[in-house]
């Protein structure tokens, strides 16, 4: 007698089809989590190498090197002064006028120095954030606490008191013209202006406490023509703790650019005042967790909720505020 194979019916086929779109449901959300875990512990390692650096840096010098240089904007951050403490002598080495100006030699992008800044570092960038920008310049993740108030450290009209900051930025004297330096620098200019002298500032005198004082976090870095994460620039290597993390108050980039729509829409604005002057929130492109992840100056590396009070994280930002923290809110 012979057998004929009986084939699957097609509601059978389909229930099977509908079994695998639902497995294929499940596994993609756990799969994301994955990944995200992933992306947010790479990013946690690089701040700690960061620290490491920060610290190796400080045995040396006997200082936290300057968030900019002299002149301000153009001519050398922190991540030139410490390219030799993240194993990357030979783009220290090349890099040329570091704390100079238009009359000594070459911006951040002009002549070699773009060999050095079309370069991106891995270990200050964090995995799935994009890469060059304007003037095939690099972008990276990470940027340096400025303190409380602003880039330009001082006192915000109605706001808060600016309480010190690990990393000397613009100095108050240029807030009138709410530019990120002497004129240019040029040598006509220059007698004009006294140049920010701050040569850093040394890890005793954060007499708030290494441990509750902020000296690094995660950035947003800018698509299109938005320039935050630039931080090869002056204007885009500093945060403040002016809003809390991940605010929807807008960065203020004045004398940068923005390109809201293409960065998330997460708010920037290229138009400041004595009252919102330059700054930037600490941000995270992994901000699945509701927080952002943060380098304290006695080195260890935290996650700070975006419900931390305003008041608390604040006060992690100052370096000599003398304010009192939530402990729980601070990790």
């Amino acid at each position: 007698m012979r057998r004929y194979r009986q084939g699957f019916t097609l509601i059978e086929l389909l229930v099977v089809i509908a079994i695998i779109a639902i497995l294929i449901g499940l596994l993609v959300p756990a799969v994301q989590k994955v990944r995200e875990a992933a992306a947010r512990s790479q990013c946690q390692n690089n701040l700690h190498q960061l620290g490491v650096a920060m610290h190796n840096y400080a045995g040396v010098k006997k200082v936290l090197p300057p968030g900019v240089g002299p002149w301000g904007c153009c001519w050398g951050t922190w991540m030139m002064y410490i390219l030799p403490y993240l194993e990357q002598e030979n783009m220290a080495n090349a890099y040329t006028n570091l704390g100079g100006n238009d009359a000594t030699g070459p911006r951040y992008a002009g002549g070699t120095n773009l060999n050095v800044t079309n370069k991106r570092i891995p270990s200050l960038t964090c995995p799935t954030d994009p890469g060059h920008g304007g003037e095939n310049v690099t972008y990276h993740s990470y940027a340096v606490n400025f303190g409380n108030t602003s880039a330009y450290q001082a006192d915000i009209p109605g706001g808060p008191v600016f309480g010190g900051a690990p990393f000397p930025a613009y100095p108050a004297s240029w807030l009138s013209g709410l530019g990120d330096g002497p004129p240019d620098g040029q040598p006509t200019t220059i007698a004009a202006w006294k140049p920010n002298t701050n040569q850093g500032v040394r890890l005793s005198a954060i007499i708030d406490g290494t441990s509750t004082t902020l000296m690094a976090s995660e950035i947003i870095i800018g698509q299109g023509g938005d320039l935050r994460g630039y931080a090869w620039w002056g204007g885009a290597t500093g945060f403040t703790t002016y809003n809390q993390p991940n605010s929807n108050s807008p960065d203020v980039m004045t004398g940068g650019g923005c390109d809201q729509p293409a960065t998330y829409n997460i708010p920037c604005t290229t138009t400041a005042t004595t009252a919102l002057p330059r700054m930037q929130a600490a941000r995270s492109r992994h901000n699945s967790g509701g927080g952002v992840n943060c380098l304290f100056c006695d080195g260890h590396v935290g996650w700070v909720n975006n419900s931390i009070s305003l008041a608390a994280w604040r006060a992690i930002g100052t370096s000599q505020g003398k304010e009192t923290v939530n402990d729980p809110e601070v990790p």
